[in-house]
């Protein structure tokens, strides 16, 4: 009752980018939250990985997030994590760029999902990959008050569109 598993394919009807493997490649994500205390008013905080396949330390950083909101959960061990729990309602996707992941490219599809938002972009130049649409959908779908976006190679905390061409 902790943790529910989707995929964008399954619940958004996207298509897969492609083959992962033997199989289509999927965008996963969890939500982590305890049911018992769900209330219409919880908070929502999104976190991802991998937006650009080549960059693995995202989902390693989001799955041991799970693991440790998870495990802190169940053993008890720290009230704060455990509060965190059952206060919000966590989403984790933590391979958004699935297919890339696997290519271990930055890109899907020689398009940076990145830079696939419309943000600064006319309409026939966003939503391309199928990472951007499924992040898309979940953000459509709920108020995420917190989101974090793990990304490798340098160390910033910034706004997600931080460019200055605007106000």
């Amino acid at each position: 009752n902790l943790v529910e598993l989707h995929n964008a394919q399954d619940l958004y009807g996207i298509a897969s980018p492609g083959s992962c493997g033997a199989s289509p490649c999927k965008q996963y994500f969890i939500r982590i939250t305890e049911e018992a205390t769900l209330s219409s008013d919880r908070p929502e905080v999104f976190f991802s990985g991998c937006l650009h396949g080549n960059e693995r330390v995202g989902p390693t950083t989001v799955v041991e997030l799970a693991r440790l909101l998870t495990e802190n959960y169940y053993y008890g061990e720290n009230e704060w994590l455990m509060r965190l729990v059952k206060t919000r309602s966590i989403y984790i996707m933590p391979s958004a760029n699935a297919l890339g992941y696997y290519q271990n490219t930055r890109e899907e599809g020689r398009i940076d999902p990145n830079r696939d938002f419309p943000y600064d972009r006319s309409a026939s130049q966003c939503m391309q990959t199928t990472a951007a649409r499924a992040v898309n959908e979940l953000w459509r779908e709920h108020l995420f008050q917190l989101a974090i976006t793990f990304h490798g190679g340098m160390r910033a905390i910034s706004y997600e569109w931080g460019s200055t061409n605007h106000r």
